[in-house]
């Protein structure tokens, strides 16, 4: 399984260097929820979909081709993937978009692969193997050089273990460029937090690094934004709990739609606002 673990980052670094090639451009077109959809959306997946079935003998899901519940419902494992998550970041040319894949077993995520080609950040994780970034200079050069394969990821990932690197003493709590909310604004009130602004998944990312504490979602999510940066984040020691089952999120639903969920960095756990959540106080 940690083959297939680098193999598929290999994926994503490969997926990062079409979606770059239209970034910049402003051509999109909208989609039935009006989010937009650009080139590079659906190029990142054709590639994705494809080397995956290369590697795996596992069906794909992806946000711009739902695999139906009839087809996914009874399957123990299947890749859950958002070519270009934070397509609205894309669009803003803020960097803050990233490439999500992961492999679902029966209703959890066990792999995770998140890459933001604008940073040249790579996330990976694997449930009972850890979690893990790379040095961004490592890797620009590596890809630059052409010598990423998978015994240089083997050789070169960094443990994620979930330690506050963040010098602030307040409570950090990462908040959507794009989908932020007045719930959001006033449960920051309530605990006095400090805001870092994040696209996509590289919320959850920044406390799998110890950049910051809590992530509170409270608007919608799908599936495949957060799959790949909850076995990240879960894996580094910290949790995403649901507001409304008070447990980890649930994967293969009929409905993709996540409920509402506030994630936590390993420190935080146990603390007043994590008590508060499991109590429905927040």
């Amino acid at each position: 399984m940690q083959e297939l673990l680098y193999k598929t980052a290999l994926i994503a670094l490969e997926a990062g260097e079409i979606v770059l090639k239209y970034y910049g451009l402003e051509d999109f077109d909208l989609k039935q929820d009006s989010s937009p959809l650009t080139k590079a959306d659906l190029e990142s997946n054709a590639l994705i979909v494809q080397k995956l079935q290369e590697i795996s003998p596992y069906q794909v899901c992806s946000e711009e081709a739902v695999l139906e519940y009839a087809k996914r419902k009874d399957l123990e494992y299947f890749w859950l993937i958002d070519p270009l998550d934070g397509t609205k970041d894309f669009l803003a040319q803020n960097g803050g978009f990233t490439i999500n894949i992961a492999l679902i077993h029966k209703n959890r995520p066990i792999l995770g692969v998140v890459f933001a080609p604008a940073f040249s950040k790579l996330y990976i994780a694997l449930k009972g193997f850890g979690s893990f970034n790379y040095g961004i200079e490592s890797l620009r050069n590596a890809r630059e050089n052409g010598a990423l394969n998978v015994a240089w990821l083997e050789q070169n990932k960094n443990r994620l273990n979930g330690e506050r690197i963040a010098q602030d003493t307040e409570i950090i709590a990462c908040d959507s460029m794009f989908h932020s909310t007045q719930a959001t604004e006033d449960f920051v009130k309530k605990y006095h937090l400090k805001v870092q602004k994040y696209g996509s998944s590289l919320k959850i990312c920044a406390l799998a690094e110890g950049r910051a504490d809590i992530y509170p979602r409270f608007n919608g999510t799908s599936e495949w934004d957060i799959a790949a940066c909850e076995i990240v984040l879960e894996e580094s020691g910290g949790i995403v709990l649901d507001c409304v089952t008070k447990k980890p999120l649930v994967y293969n639903k009929e409905n993709f739609r996540n409920n509402h969920f506030v994630a936590f960095a390993k420190a935080q756990i146990g603390g007043e606002i994590y008590q508060d959540i499991l109590g429905g106080n927040f």
